[in-house]
């Protein structure tokens, strides 16, 4: 981090900044002579210019505090102030001021802001007033209106503008924070239904088909296993995701559940529930994890549709580079099938995937053509 970043991000280094700057600027100032600039008379004639830098430098010392303790350090400036108006005036000391003033409008209490206001507004007023009866002249009374104005109300009036802009930026950064925590819910929604509804409709079809048929010990038992290992596949997807919920180490796409080396797993799990899969795939190594994670997920509900809607059919997967894309289609052939319960068809799935693919930049169809139906998705080969 560079010493311009540290400044920014740093209220101690701001705070040394001010009075150090404030006091070399002054001291160059009274050098050139830049004192009684009031036409005021002077209590202590005859001194040298030397004597501006006392009052620069203990209204210096005052802007130390102004962060933690504004209207006292505007106190110890005002004493400064009237120190300096004795020896005649500095434009170095209202230098000083206005600082002192944008601190209080910055950091000081509402309560001690409107009283500083109405304080300038009376004394803006007042001097004007005065002013222009002194002299007999209107256009006197609104020079010194002017110059006041610019002098002790333009620092409150900064301040509080940006006191504004800080408040709009902080309901912006909490609208976000919303908006993040939706979006985060939406997906977590989303990979709920990735995980867990193709293993549960896996484990009902399996179920239903033994409920259906004669009792045979066998087949019983084998549809026991198969529902026993989509029970557990589900729960160890189920703890990946979990885990992945609760890392806190900023390397989550590291630990997403599910990827290119799994889809033997999902061919296998579709073979043994009466599917014949023919598979296809081309060099894809060394695309993105997140890349990998939504492939896995379309070839899986792709799967599970194709064994709840066309058990025992025909099945032709493929997956392979084309160019920058990753194109995936997976088609199979059309048997009757009456799902013996609603829920085995939510409607979910295609939706679910189609979002996961627009959501890296690729885009998913499912079409019917004559007795075979394919799911196809292109996605980019790198992804943000």
């Amino acid at each position: 981090m560079n010493v311009r970043e540290r400044w920014r991000h740093s209220t101690r280094m701001q705070d040394l900044t001010s009075p150090i700057a404030n006091f070399g600027i002054g001291l160059v100032l009274n050098a050139v002579g830049l004192t009684d600039v009031w036409d005021i008379p002077e209590l202590l004639p005859g001194r040298s210019d030397w004597w501006h830098n006392l009052p620069l430098a203990a209204g210096c010392l005052a802007l130390l505090a102004r962060r933690r303790h504004p209207m006292l350090a505007l106190g110890a400036g005002i004493a400064a102030l009237l120190a300096d108006l004795a020896l005649g005036g500095s434009v170095a000391f209202i230098l000083v001021l206005f600082d002192l003033l944008f601190s209080v409008g910055r950091f000081a209490s509402a309560r001690a802001r409107a009283t500083v206001t109405a304080g300038v507004f009376v004394l803006i007023g007042t001097a004007s007033v005065v002013g222009g009866l002194a002299v007999g002249e209107v256009r006197v009374a609104v020079f010194i209106c002017l110059q006041l104005t610019s002098l002790l109300f333009v620092p409150l009036w900064w301040a509080a503008n940006l006191r504004q802009q800080h408040r709009l930026g902080a309901l912006d950064a909490e609208r976000t924070a919303r908006e993040a925590v939706a979006a985060e819910r939406t997906a977590m929604a989303r990979d709920l239904h990735d995980v867990i509804a193709a293993h549960l409709a896996t484990t009902a079809m399996h179920s239903g088909a033994a409920l259906a048929m004669p009792a045979d010990e066998n087949r019983d038992r084998a549809a026991l296993r198969a529902v026993r290992t989509s029970s557990l596949a589900a729960l160890e997807e189920m703890r990946s995701m979990i885990l992945l919920l609760r890392d806190d180490t900023g390397r989550k796409e590291a630990a997403l559940p599910g990827g290119l080396d799994r889809l033997p797993d999902l061919v296998a799990a579709a073979t043994a529930g009466g599917l014949r899969v023919r598979v296809r795939t081309g060099d894809v190594s060394g695309i993105p994890v997140v890349v990998a994670h939504t492939v896995y997920g379309i070839v899986r509900e792709a799967l599970t549709n194709a064994g709840k809607h066309a058990p025992g059919s025909e099945v032709s997967l493929d997956v392979r580079p084309a160019g920058d894309r990753i194109t995936v289609t997976v088609t199979n052939t059309l048997t009757r099938s009456d799902l013996d319960h609603p829920a085995l068809s939510a409607g979910t799935g295609l939706w679910s995937i189609r979002e996961r693919a627009a959501l890296l930049g690729g885009e998913l169809t499912a079409t019917r053509d004559d007795d075979r139906w394919t799911v196809h998705a292109s996605l980019p080969a790198s992804a943000a």
